[in-house]
């Protein structure tokens, strides 16, 4: 007596092998069989798989799902686009470990990205105290935990813009062994935001070292990002640990057409022994918070320091200098997400745009939305070009990532959109990647790359976390003036067992776990 029986489903089983038809039986969260089963079989519930395809719960690698899943925890947006696991906290943006300090310095300083927080009670000091909160009150998805290098950071040296020091370096190691002891998955760095940008090479290759597996935003993907990416795979090798490059992506005009160069460069690090891949995303424009525009030295001391700094006359006279002469194209810079009356209404429009509509200059303008917003506001970035989108896609050791933000208002659409848009635009409509390659990419790649062993592919006696597709018209509805929207095709999505999605709707279940890394691996 099985408690879930899918028969007659194309099964991709998450290597990269070609479809066969076959059927798959569940019982207590677990694969139990799967191929040939019996006609006379019996089951709780039995599913006509006819027509769909059945495959892995995918995996999203890179994700800022902190605190929406505590606020949200059936998780709409990656449960709908049949996400099973999420992988968080990226860019070195997070919330523990911490210090009392620390926490109300990052609370104040990324709260733009993380959504709304109604509910949540941020008392929190360890990693074993933070993942506690997930399974004391559920969740829609299960959760694998990366350490964030900023709030370590922050938490032994506040938003000092130095380098750290002996001593200093000494106890976030201690904070993020203690952190990978409770179950971690790795450390999460953000050499592009303010204050990892000031961390030195011994920094990051002492903490790297102490993670033993680091993801990481470059310092660049602009014109730089050949020297960044060069500083990447050094800590790498320094230290000793595979390293999953962020959201790779080539943004601004002077570097658009090069992804071969940048892929070429991987690949010849890969050839040397390094252990890098890399995760992006299927569309051509980023998102972040308007603060990280600031020139770095601007945020120095934190919050409070920083908006101070903003209402110096002096002093936002030398940051809108320095905005002025950043190279940004600001006619495709788009606000997205932002908190105060002043600006909500300007949503989806271009800085350009909101400038003149306020009689402002566009630098004048950037400085008084990090003001009106309390540092909250996020923006979205229109500076990639498709053929370099395409060209990191199509690579075999890329992997999906939404870096979804959980913005209040309008966001980037790879919050809702980010998976059906990789199986119904580039593997069926431009058939960059095959429909077997594309579920590799989503579910057995990043499963293989974190270490977790008992997803990402079907096999017997594997957690039950599945996904059902209709391939002919799974899409993304998602769109950037209209980003809420819910995809097409994922027919059904089911969590160790229990279904969270069921004939195109939520259920409500929250059956997802804590994914703790075993202390022995």
């Amino acid at each position: 007596m099985f408690d879930l029986l899918i028969r007659d489903a194309e099964i991709l089983d998450g290597t990269g092998a070609q479809a066969y038809l076959g059927n798959l039986a569940v019982k207590e969260g677990r694969i139990a069989a799967i191929g040939y089963i019996p006609p006379d079989a019996r089951s709780a519930s039995t599913l006509n798989g006819q027509h769909l395809t059945l495959s892995p719960g995918f995996i999203d690698i890179h994700t800022h799902a902190d605190i929406a899943l505590l606020a949200r925890p059936q998780h709409l947006p990656k449960v709908m686009q049949g996400v099973t696991t999420e992988v968080f906290t990226n860019c070195g943006l997070g919330f523990a470990p911490c210090t009392r300090e620390g926490l109300a310095i990052q609370r104040e300083y990324l709260g733009g990205i993380f959504g709304d927080d109604e509910g949540v009670d941020w008392g929190w000091r360890t990693v074993a105290d933070f993942l506690s909160r997930y399974e004391k009150q559920g969740s829609g998805t299960n959760i694998a935990y990366l350490i964030p290098h900023g709030t370590v950071r922050v938490s032994v040296m506040g938003m000092e813009a130095r380098p750290a020091t002996a001593e200093e370096r000494g106890r976030m190691e201690a904070m993020v062994r203690e952190g990978m002891e409770q179950g971690a998955w790795g450390l999460s760095t953000g050499l592009w935001y303010a204050p990892m940008s000031h961390a030195d090479r011994a920094e990051n290759v002492a903490l790297c070292r102490a993670a033993g597996l680091f993801a990481t935003h470059q310092r660049s993907y602009d014109s730089g990002i050949f020297a960044a990416t060069e500083e990447t795979l050094a800590i790498a090798k320094e230290a000793g640990v595979p390293v999953q490059l962020s959201h790779l992506q080539l943004s601004g005009a002077d570097i658009v057409g090069r992804a071969e160069e940048v892929l070429e460069l991987l690949d010849r690090a890969r050839a040397r022994g390094v252990d890098v891949t890399w995760d992006s995303y299927p569309y051509a424009a980023g998102s972040t918070l308007v603060q990280a525009l600031l020139p770095p030295w601007a945020t120095d001391g934190g919050p409070e320091s920083t908006l101070r700094r903003l209402h110096d006359e002096q002093t936002v006279a030398r940051i809108e200098s320095e905005l002025a002469s950043s190279g940004r194209d600001w006619s495709r810079t788009v606000l997205a997400g932002a908190r105060s009356t002043t600006n909500r209404p300007y949503e989806s429009l271009a800085f350009t745009e909101i400038a003149r509509r306020r009689g402002l200059s566009v630098t004048e303008f950037v400085v008084r939305l990090v003001v009106e917003d309390e540092l909250q506001a996020c923006f979205i970035g229109h500076t990639q070009d498709e053929r370099d989108v395409r060209e990191v896609l199509r690579h075999p050791s890329q992997m999906v990532g939404s870096d979804g933000l959980h913005l209040p208002g309008k966001t980037h659409p790879r919050l809702y959109g980010t998976f059906p848009r990789i199986l119904g635009e580039y593997a069926r409509e431009r058939r960059d990647v095959s429909l077997a390659e594309a579920i590799r990419k989503m579910t057995s790649a990043p499963a293989a790359r974190l270490g977790l062993k008992d997803r990402g592919t079907l096999e017997i006696g594997k957690a039950a976390d599945l996904v059902l597709v209709d391939p002919k018209t799974v899409r993304d509805t998602a769109t950037y003036e209209d980003p809420l929207r819910f995809p097409e095709g994922i027919v059904g999505v089911w969590v160790n067992g229990v279904a969270v999605k069921r004939d195109n709707e939520a259920t409500g279940a929250l059956p997802g776990r804590v994914l703790r890394k075993p202390t022995a691996c």
